[in-house]
């Protein structure tokens, strides 16, 4: 199929167009976390607990954030009941930057193959 240049200078336009769009709403990353946040019960493991002794489900919920570091080691740092909302919110503009960064290379692959062709 034929394109005009005025067609691809369109199109070119239209993309880059779409690529400002994206970075616009582009979050604050200076809150971003990376990392897992789970939950998990604990056994304090003294002979009386009554959390802890048999059918008992122990302390808890603790929270953790997981975080892989290099060489796959992974960092467990436990995360106060108060902080937790912090963090959920950290983890959640984390994702939303990386996903926007992803929408924003696909574009910049478009706008090269349009490139190309002019």
């Amino acid at each position: 199929m034929y394109l005009s240049y005025n067609t691809m200078k369109d199109r070119t336009a239209q993309l880059i167009e779409k690529r400002k769009h994206l970075a616009e709403q582009m979050p604050d990353p200076s809150s971003a976390l990376t990392g897992s946040l789970m939950s998990r019960m604990v056994r304090c493991n003294k002979p009386n607990c009554r959390r802890c002794q048999k059918g008992g489900k122990g302390h808890g919920p603790i929270w953790i954030l997981s975080v892989r570091e290099s060489q796959g080691r992974v960092r467990q740092i436990t995360v106060p009941q108060h902080l937790k909302p912090e963090v959920e919110e950290g983890l959640k503009r984390f994702a939303a930057i990386q996903s926007l960064l992803r929408q924003i290379g696909e574009v910049n692959q478009q706008l090269l193959e349009e490139r190309k062709r002019s």
